[in-house]
Order: structure tokens, then sequence, then C-alpha cells
């Protein structure tokens, strides 16, 4: 039988109505500034989890921006404010409530931490928890169906803190979200914690600051030594550290999305908590292809033609992996874009491909070669008795970047995007090479192809670039 954590909190701290709660979160996701997203993948996020009323508005922010997106899971790290605790806790229960629904718990991921004897299953420290439960709502309407980590941290010894930390790294990659929900100073003589009595609201945001400034640096130590140098009442500080301890973080981008103090509400500085969100974006690192994983995309791709031609289930990533004795780790997982392109006799047959990474790289390419198969507008669908003249590549492509101009690009390494408002087109690198064009006239059919005159990308025109590694035949 299934066990479930039920809400203690709606209908007091967040409404107990259904149809309340969705719109009330909804419209805090509205809040989100789109042109605050930092660029990367959004891999961690700091979030409040006061009573929606203080802290909603700050956390709809940062869950706004990421609103739509796909993640295998979501670790929420957070406090445990009435649960005595000398490891993090896991959650027993495989499901979280809320009124919107159930929430699953990613068991597997909890029993791989709980196997390493650094964390512990303590259903007693997660039931009245509010820390876990405030947050439930915001991902089941911004990340609707993705399972739950939820994680209690304590203050850790030193000797334990960098094992727990070293737990989470298989974890830590672009198709996990890292919540950290904490609130800031808890100011006040009800806190016990009254540091200055003059200037309460801005020295308030100096201390405030501090922390986030460690925050946004990625920097786990220091944040660390900034709550023993401050004693900043600061309840996720250690489940905020433990998220930022990483031996050598990637090079990433951050950005404080919103910063209030329920004294703002209340006009009373005499007592007053803290709430910030922040999202940290990390660059995506790609590791080349092997020989053997570059084979394998194509014999994945070349399956999934097949398989629609001829109306069959698509063929399982892990199962046609694991044929060719392979398995899907490291680079095959990178969220990344990806086209396939199928050519008959040396002519093109069909492309389709995602510029963006979207999903896993043997997602991507399933997806993409069913789609290059059946719905490539240029051509009709390819049918059985194709099959055995099909040409089949994949091309695995880098983040996109930005360029100044047509004199960035480089012919034949470069794949391009030219845009201009909503006309957008797209050459791979290979385009220009086997069309034998100079690179005026590859971005003359490229302005062509976004519905542009010839020589329009003169002016006015966007430019970004990509590489691709190209797996063929």
């Amino acid at each position: 039988m299934t066990t479930t954590r039920q809400p203690v909190l709606a209908g007091a701290w967040y409404p107990a109505d259904p149809d309340r709660l969705r719109d009330r979160i909804d419209g805090y996701l509205a809040g989100a500034e789109p042109d605050r997203m930092p660029p990367g993948e959004p891999t961690v996020a700091l979030v409040p989890h006061a009573g929606y009323e203080y802290s909603g508005p700050t956390a709809g922010k940062a869950y706004g921006l990421l609103r739509g997106r796909r993640y295998d899971a979501v670790f929420v790290l957070a406090p445990s404010h009435r649960a005595y605790l000398d490891r993090p806790a896991l959650p027993g229960a495989e499901v979280f409530a809320s009124p919107l629904g159930e929430v699953p718990i990613a068991t597997d991921i909890v029993a791989a931490l709980a196997a390493t004897g650094h964390y512990v299953i303590d259903d007693r420290a997660h039931g009245p928890e509010h820390a876990v439960e405030i947050q439930l709502p915001f991902v089941q309407r911004a990340l609707p169906d993705t399972p739950i980590v939820p994680i209690l941290v304590p203050p850790l010894a030193a000797s334990l803190r960098r094992e727990v930390a070293r737990a989470l790294d298989p974890w830590r990659d672009a198709r996990h979200l890292f919540v950290i929900s904490t609130d800031l100073t808890h100011y006040g003589r009800d806190y016990g914690y009254v540091p200055f009595e003059q200037d309460v609201a801005t020295r308030l945001e100096q201390l405030d600051t501090g922390a986030l400034l460690k925050i946004l640096a990625h920097d786990a130590d220091g944040l660390r030594r900034y709550g023993e140098d401050t004693g900043i009442t600061m309840c996720g500080l250690d489940a905020a550290a433990l998220v930022l301890d990483v031996d050598d973080p990637p090079p990433h981008h951050a950005e404080l999305l919103d910063y209030t103090r329920s004294a703002d509400r209340t006009g009373d500085f005499r007592m007053s908590v803290s709430y910030a969100a922040v999202l940290i974006c990390h660059e995506p690192v790609f590791t080349g292809l092997s020989a053997d994983e570059r084979g394998f995309l194509v014999e994945l791709a070349r399956r999934t033609v097949a398989a629609t031609a001829g109306d069959e289930r698509l063929p399982d990533p892990a199962a046609t992996a694991a044929e060719l004795g392979l398995e899907l780790t490291g680079p095959l997982r990178e969220r990344r874009g990806a086209f396939v392109t199928l050519k008959r006799d040396g002519h093109l047959r069909g492309c389709i491909g995602h510029i963006e990474g979207v999903e896993s790289l043997v997602d991507t390419v399933v997806t993409n070669a069913r789609s290059a198969a059946r719905h490539d507008p240029r051509f009709d669908p390819v049918a059985p008795d194709e099959l055995d003249r099909l040409e089949v590549e994949v091309s695995a492509l880098t983040p996109l970047t930005t360029v100044p101009g047509p004199e960035a690009i480089e012919l034949g390494r470069h794949g391009i995007v030219l845009a201009r408002g909503e006309q957008r087109a797209v050459f791979l690198p290979q385009v220009a090479t086997e069309q034998g064009w100079d690179l005026t006239t590859t971005l003359d059919h490229l302005a062509l192809k976004a519905g542009l005159a010839p020589g329009a990308w003169r002016e006015g025109c966007r430019f970004e670039v990509f590489e691709a590694e190209i797996c063929e035949d």
C-alpha cells in the first residue's frame, strides 16, 4: 500500500480549496520576469517558505521562470524546524499530498541516498515540517508530474558534511533541479536575534546581502563562514551550503530575482523575516561522443525510422544501448539539441531537429528520427521499401552562442541561426560545405529560408552559432 504524507498547512499558510490555491499559485507564477532568466540551464533555485501572503510572490519569481521545463526529479532541501537530526532526513512515504493532488517521491533516488549511510529515513521529522510542504503547490503548477526528493538538512559536523554533499553528485546535472527552501534573517526578540536596533531596515538588507552574495558566487564555504561570523538566522543555510558544495563547480550565472521582508508588508520592523528568490544556471559542459556512441545514435535513429515506416513500436534507447554493449551515461544523457537527416540515393529525404536541448540526447534522436521519417512537410512519409536505400545522419549540437555579426561565422564549423523579429531559420554546419557556398551565398539562402529577401541579413538581423558532432553510417 502506498504511504502518503498528508498536508498540515492547508487552510492556514495557504488555501485549502484547490481552485483558490491553483489561482493563487498561477498568479504568483505570472509575476516572473522572463528577461531576468540567467543564461544556461537552471539547476538551483533558492525560494522562501513562509505563508503565501508573505512569501508567495517572491517564490513565484523563481518558479515562474522554471514553468514548463522538464526534470527527472526535483530535490527539495530544507531545514528541520521541529525535529533534531544528526544526518539529513529522507521520507519513507512514497507520496506527498497537497490540495492540488499527489506529488510522487523519487523512491529510487531516496533508496540510493539512504544506502550511502549518510542519510536517514525519518518520517517523524517530515510529518510536521512546513519548509517542504510549502513548495509542493509551486512544483505541481510549474513542473507538473515531476517527482521530488525531500531532504531535511540539519547543521552538519565538518567530518560528515563532505560525504553528505558528495552523495548528491550523481544528480548534479541539467536533468535535476535543486530547490533550496529557506528564509533569510529572522529578526526580533521573539526570534532571539536583535544584533542591532537602529536603522533596522537598512542593516537587515546589508546582513541578508552578505549571505546572498555568497550564494550567487556558488561559495559554500564562504556561506558557512558568513553564518558563523554573523550568526545570521537563515534557517536553510546548511541546506544551501550542501547544494553549493561541489568540488569543481562548472561555469554558472546567477540572478537575484526578488528580495522582500515581512516588515515591508506590516510596516513593523520590530519583528521581520526576509525572503529571496535566486536562480543559478550552469553552462552545459558537453563531453565529446566516442566512436561507439556515435554509431549507437545512428543505429537508434535507423531503428526508429524503420519502426515508424512499419507502424511499429519505437525502440527503447536503454534496451538498444544494452544490446550494443553500451550504457546510457555521460553525453548520451545530456540535454542537447540534435538533428536527424535522411538521404536516399544522395538526395535529401527528410531532416528534422531541435536547436536547443529539451530532453536527453537519446530521446531527442528518437523524437526527431520519427519526425524526419513521417512529418517533414517537404516529403511524403518514408515507406518500408525505401529503408535499404536510406542514409541516416545524426547531428548532436552544442549550445547556441550569440555572435555580433557574420564576420564571426566560420563556414564548415558553425551552424547558423538567423533571426529578425519572428522570422528565423537555421542551417547545420555541413550545409554550406556540401553545397559549395561561400558565406554571402550561405546567408542569402538562409535569409530566403527565413522568409526574407536575399541580402536582408546585412541589416537588423541577429546571429547565433553552434557546432555539431556528425554521426553517420
